[in-house]
């Protein structure tokens, strides 16, 4: 990088992602042309390391392409799992259930002073974490449509009586 001003010096660095990473740097006297500062990356301390190998392999370039067929393999589980979660949601009251199923609309009779503050909590994450909040605020309103067509059909069966 060159200088801004006469006064200040050269800065050149070697930025390798990859493992073993090269993260060093010098700094060039531009007058002289000697060496007036080295920063290695062996002279980083621990956390630092370890938060720039966090970074690197999230992003996926510190082991290259294991690196990211690791990280597309978990990506598949968390969406499998996510899938998995939801058809247990739906088949939820089922024969195969596992005891008494929640009856469909039954958040409609959640008291206000709680369910207030649930979905302010819903609306946050889908505004912070859109991946998350959006398909988590879609199940009740699934399940509130669902629970309409049901009542407007007259298959009130299963559901909290009032």
């Amino acid at each position: 990088m060159p200088p801004t001003d006469s006064g200040t010096a050269y800065v050149v660095r070697q930025i390798q992602r990859s493992w073993p990473e090269k993260q060093d740097s010098v700094a060039i006297d531009p007058a002289t042309g000697k060496v007036t500062d080295t920063l290695r990356f062996a002279d980083y301390p621990v956390l630092a390391k370890l938060t720039r190998w966090g970074i690197d392999a999230h992003t996926g370039s510190l082991f290259g392409i294991v690196n990211q067929l690791a990280l597309a393999a978990l990506a598949l589980a968390l969406i499998l799992m996510i899938l998995w979660g939801y058809r247990m949601w739906w088949q939820r009251g089922r024969a195969s259930a596992f005891g008494r199923p929640v009856p469909r609309g039954a958040w409609q009779h959640v008291p206000p002073h709680i369910l207030v503050p649930l979905a302010a909590t819903v609306a946050l994450l889908g505004y912070f974490v859109p991946l998350l909040g959006i398909p988590l605020a879609a199940f009740p309103a699934t399940d509130a449509v669902l629970s309409e067509i049901a009542h407007r059909r007259g298959k009130r069966a299963g559901t909290i009586a009032s």
